[in-house]
């Protein structure tokens, strides 16, 4: 599947452009973020509130997962302070299908909207050893506690978040809070 990400993003860097493509919702064709470009070089990526290689993954991910967006060209005077992506496109590229396929994966596993997590605070006085990765969540979870919040403020991908979130829950490092259920 080609999607139209890597197309604009192609058709950009064999002209050596400079500026931004700004990504709008094809529904309403609200502002969701933008693309920077200088020389050709593709040195940020900004969506919704995700910056860098996070934010053009979840570009990646959304038109994969079929919700179509617009890209618009508009050239504008980009400085190098800008620069927030340093590897090169094809570097990204190659990782693309890799991302698009754990996100598939796990895209079963994830919690479900209406639940709380909090940190067992045992696991905590426990020293069990935990991954990097499972630490960035636990990092997140001190500040977060809804579902949808610890996926927004996390650096980590959606998959990498829901793969520790899962790992984390089988260590006892969790507390799962469902919302009370209504009485009929």
């Amino acid at each position: 599947m080609q999607l139209n990400l890597i197309t604009t993003i192609e058709e950009q860097m064999s002209v050596r452009f400079t500026g931004k493509v700004n990504i709008l919702s094809n529904f309403n064709r609200q502002y969701l973020g933008h693309i920077l470009f200088k020389d050709g070089d593709l040195i940020q990526v900004i969506f919704q509130v995700h910056k860098g290689l996070k934010a053009f993954y979840q570009v990646a991910i959304q038109e994969f997962t079929l919700h179509s967006l617009q890209y618009i060209v508009e050239p504008e005077v980009v400085e190098d302070k800008e620069r927030q992506i340093h590897f090169p496109f094809g570097v990204i590229k190659n990782r693309l299908n890799e991302v698009l396929q754990q996100y598939q994966a796990s895209i079963k596993l994830r919690p479900p909207e209406n639940v709380k997590i909090l940190i067992n605070s045992d696991f905590i006085s426990s020293s069990r050893p935990v991954s990097s990765l499972e630490f960035q969540v636990l990092d997140t979870l001190t500040e977060w506690s809804a579902v949808n919040d610890v996926y927004q403020q996390c650096e980590l991908l959606d998959h990498e978040i829901t793969n520790s979130l899962v790992s984390l829950r089988k260590k006892g490092a969790l507390k799962i809070i469902a919302p009370a259920s209504k009485s009929s």
